[in-house]
């Protein structure tokens, strides 16, 4: 199973999240942000490859549904709205 997971900046919540279940057997694991000034920006390419997506905010899905097609989002979910502080 593909797992990405998808926050802002891609600074600490979605490096987090990916180096806890990285060490999983039988799950691959990425990340990514939003932000055009995050560490590692988010693709339609990254969401088409994951089997289910993880974003930390509403907002975030918000993004993804209007810059990728429906086929790419249709399995993002939200975790809990986790807002950086």
């Amino acid at each position: 199973m593909n797992l990405l997971f998808i926050c802002s900046r891609n600074q600490w919540r979605s490096p987090t999240a990916e180096a806890i279940f990285k060490s999983m057997s039988g799950i691959q694991v990425r990340s990514g942000g939003t932000e055009n000034s995050a560490r590692i920006r988010v693709s339609e390419k990254m969401v088409l490859w994951a089997d289910l997506v993880f974003v930390m905010e509403k907002k975030h899905k918000t993004r993804l549904v209007e810059k990728f097609s429906s086929t790419a989002t249709a399995q993002v979910r939200v975790t809990a709205n986790f807002r950086n502080k």
